[in-house]
């Protein structure tokens, strides 16, 4: 499903802040510029924007909420905007560069950032719930612990569920190094992001030696309904966005033969 020639992803972390100097900011990201992150300084700006409590309610985590009043009188309060670059992301590095990314979104929180969200895959979370995830993330590397790597990751820059074309989709898995999931919209939402979830974290926690294939099915308990495995091309999005998946999509369809 892979095409080396479309860029590779990317990931794009908008963190507004009360910064006089932009200065402060690329100091942080300086510290990770060995592993290729950058301050992007033509989009970045020393002034409120007025586009970011729309872009913030656009974009929480609607799931599991973890915006608080005090996170939104911060997005309407910030003075400053930064966006920060990760390098591009190759599916075998995937893991460790949106591990390096999630830990570098806390760096900046910490250092007068009041709010943040995933560019990429148009996910926000509250400023605590950032720092939680980066300090279990952390944690998790400390103790070798791969699955819950992945799971931390999952949960920090995957969103899910959208809706498109009567169809819930997710959107970050390409930044994750895997493609987004799909199933029925006519499902009901609970039972959705049943599937969506097993699936996306059996790929991201489990981390599976054996490509999954088409055609295979896939269950969410062993005597449970069955769905049947389908790749799709990703076409919701231009080829040069920053949420353009270049692994496809997983498509749940079902079993109707069972």
């Amino acid at each position: 499903m892979e095409d080396t020639a479309i860029v590779l992803p990317r990931h794009v972390v908008c963190i507004l802040g009360n910064w006089r100097d932009l200065s402060e900011v690329d100091a942080i990201v300086q510290r990770m510029s060995i592993h290729g992150f950058k301050l992007d300084r033509e989009f970045s700006q020393l002034s409120p924007d007025s586009r970011m409590m729309s872009a913030f309610e656009a974009s929480y985590d609607r799931v599991a909420p973890t915006m608080t009043e005090k996170d939104w009188q911060a997005v309407k309060g910030h003075t400053a905007v930064a966006y920060v670059l990760s390098p591009p992301v190759p599916k075998e590095k995937a893991t460790n560069i949106s591990g390096l990314t999630l830990m570098l979104t806390a760096e900046l929180l910490k250092g007068g950032g009041v709010a943040a969200k995933g560019e990429s895959a148009g996910i926000a979370h509250g400023r605590a719930d950032w720092l939680r995830l980066a300090e279990e993330y952390t944690q998790a590397c400390d103790l070798g612990d791969v699955h819950k790597q992945g799971a931390i990751l999952y949960w920090a820059w995957v969103r899910r569920p959208l809706v498109d074309a009567g169809l819930y989709n997710s959107c970050g898995m390409h930044l994750l190094g895997m493609p987004d999931i799909e199933i029925e919209g006519s499902l009901d939402l609970k039972v959705a992001l049943q599937w969506m979830d097993l699936l996306g974290l059996y790929l991201v926690s489990d981390r599976p030696t054996r490509p999954i294939k088409e055609g295979e099915g896939f269950r969410l308990k062993n005597e449970g309904p069955r769905r049947i495995i389908r790749f799709r091309p990703c076409q919701r999005d231009d080829p040069d966005s920053f949420s353009f998946n270049p692994y496809g999509y997983i498509r749940l369809e079902p079993d109707n033969e069972r």
